[in-house]
């Protein structure tokens, strides 16, 4: 009596290649979610501000002049962290306020007022900064910044 295990090994061989593949697809969902959550970018050049602030010049101006551009915030970086530091202090005090059983309106609204200060500063701080950098690119390369970027 002769036993034919031929159909036999050709099962469990796609049952180990469809265990390989689901345990890659698992490995790469799950780099992707870890990567996402703790918020680890390879292109992370900056405070969010920053990059926000460079986001409609990079449909406009050269790659060349968008880095000459960001070149030139880097020195801000440090300001800007410790502006959004701040914030955060002043964004805890105010949840603090608007916890208690009685909120003072009046502690409230002054922390409302020193958030947005504090915002404006920081924005002044970035775009001002921002245009001394495009201003002292060449007249031939800031053309490109009165034509509407294709859609």
């Amino acid at each position: 009596m002769t036993i034919d295990l031929k159909p036999r090994r050709r099962r469990i061989s796609w049952l180990w290649m469809a265990l390989v593949c689901s345990l890659a697809i698992n490995a790469f969902v799950l780099g992707a979610f870890v990567t996402e959550r703790l918020g680890f970018r390879h292109t992370d050049s900056g405070p969010r501000a920053v990059k926000m602030e460079l986001r409609w010049l990079k449909d406009r101006l050269s790659p060349d002049s968008v880095t000459a551009i960001e070149s030139s915030l880097d020195t801000l970086k440090p300001d800007v962290v410790a502006r959004l530091q701040r914030l955060k202090t002043l964004r805890t005090e105010l949840a603090v306020l608007a916890a208690a059983p009685e909120p003072d309106r009046a502690a409230i609204d002054e922390h409302l007022r020193e958030i947005r200060i504090e915002v404006g500063a920081m924005q002044e701080q970035i775009q001002s900064r921002t245009f001394d950098a495009v201003l002292a690119l060449p007249p031939d390369q800031r053309a490109a910044l009165g034509k509407q970027p294709a859609d």
